[in-house]
């Protein structure tokens, strides 16, 4: 297979192997995609029932604005379980 990398990204990666963080361009381009998979997570058909559920629910809550500010969710459980 052959990959075509812009000046730019062919740059970043030359700086990467230079500097030791990786042996070789196949060490980079594979830990890139592992640090993908793991940033993506599982997908949601492999979860459980449950699981699934519940992440629907939340999607749907969501498209309906239906969430809160994470700095208020955050204050709350704050207050619930770090004041005691």
């Amino acid at each position: 297979m052959t990959i075509t990398l812009t000046q730019q990204t062919q740059k970043l990666l030359e700086e990467q192997m230079r500097k030791g963080h990786f042996a070789t361009a196949d060490d980079a381009v594979r830990t890139a995609f592992e640090a993908l998979q793991q940033v993506r997570g599982d997908d949601i058909e492999d979860l459980d029932e449950q699981t699934q559920a519940a992440l629907e629910r939340a999607f749907a809550q969501s498209e309906r604005d239906e969430g809160r500010p994470w700095e208020q969710v955050r204050q709350e459980l704050k207050a619930k379980y770090l004041s005691k």
